[in-house]
């Protein structure tokens, strides 16, 4: 658990309010619809005011405004046909890992990651698309300015992006994490538009959280995500179907949330989020139904994540450069 002193009591507590208030506004404003998508914005503000990308400071906010709008429009034109679909996420996945990877250790991708998978659980078209482009405009212009104005004054210099497309390693941690992470929630999203369920952004959100780039960190996120979410099932319907009554679950709802700033070991964090997510659900699921199905696809997602991990990519990908780097002296032989 953080350290809990007079100051953190009550800046976690304003940031909650902050985040309520928000995301309450802007669902006021675009809609329901796009709630998600002001959840994922938040995340990206609050990660970026402390967080550098690694990009030229002068680029940096326009690269993360653009990765806003490519979000969007990479989305609606995936939806089309889910197996198009899945060659136009692994390229738009992949590009915004890869983008934010400067350093991989950092995750500095979670947070466009979480908006497009949101996004794409929470179809928009027609008038709706037009309405969720602005919204993701504005979010977009919100975070560029916080990560501006926190970072303007930094004097480490960083590569442009020319500079980083220049120096593409196939081999490198960048870009096989990125692999992992376009190829994992791209097939997460396939078999959630297949199997047709709400709530299938389960499976996406479970793959992203699972995928590292060692292996060892992958399996050991699968056992705390799977034992946690029981955990996370029974704190549910002990507090939300036999303790607290209904009128009071929004408030217990909101305690919770405040409980889990505090929070830092990613297994207690999955109590908290299981309580919430099943807490959310209950819009569209009975309880027992939603139990069942967080459960499932808690589970699908953590599989496939793992399935991904045991792909040698390292190897693979150091086969494929040794092969282009002795064509090209042969090349240059002749």
């Amino acid at each position: 658990m953080k350290k809990i002193n007079v100051k953190t009591i009550f800046k976690n507590l304003f940031m909650i309010a902050c985040i309520i208030v928000a995301v309450s506004l802007c669902s006021a404003i675009f809609g329901s619809n796009n709630s998600l998508t002001w959840v994922g914005t938040i995340v990206a503000v609050m990660l970026y005011w402390d967080l550098n990308i690694g990009i030229n400071k002068k680029q940096a906010p326009l690269v993360i405004f653009l990765l806003f709008i490519f979000s969007g429009i990479a989305n609606r034109i995936a939806e089309f046909n889910p197996f198009i679909g899945i060659f136009i996420n692994l390229i738009s996945i992949f590009s915004i890992t890869y983008i934010l990877s400067a350093k991989p250790e950092y995750k500095a991708y979670i947070p466009l990651i979480l908006i497009y998978i949101f996004d794409q659980s929470n179809v928009a078209v027609g008038h709706d698309f037009y309405v969720r482009m602005i919204s993701l405009a504005l979010g977009g212009i919100i975070t560029a300015c916080v990560y501006y104005f926190r970072h303007r004054k930094i004097e480490e210099e960083f590569k442009t992006m020319k500079e980083h497309i220049k120096s593409i390693d196939i081999t490198s941690p960048r870009f096989i994490i990125s692999l992992k992470m376009a190829l994992g929630v791209s097939i997460a999203i396939l078999i959630g538009t297949l199997v047709g369920v709400q709530r299938t952004m389960w499976i996406s959100i479970s793959v992203m959280s699972l995928t590292q780039l060692e292996e060892e960190a992958t399996k050991e996120r699968f056992k705390h995500r799977i034992i946690y979410t029981i955990i996370g099932v029974i704190a549910f319907v002990l507090l939300f179907q036999v303790l607290i009554p209904e009128k009071y679950e929004g408030l217990a709802s909101i305690a919770l949330s405040y409980i889990y700033t505090f929070i830092e070991s990613y297994k207690h964090k999955m109590i908290f989020i299981t309580v919430s997510a099943l807490s959310a659900s209950m819009v569209v699921f009975d309880p027992t139904t939603a139990i069942e199905t967080r459960v499932i696809l808690i589970i699908v997602g953590c599989l496939l994540a793992v399935a991904v991990s045991k792909v040698d990519f390292q190897t693979m990908l150091n086969n494929i450069k040794k092969k282009y780097q002795k064509r090209e002296c042969t090349e240059n032989i002749e």
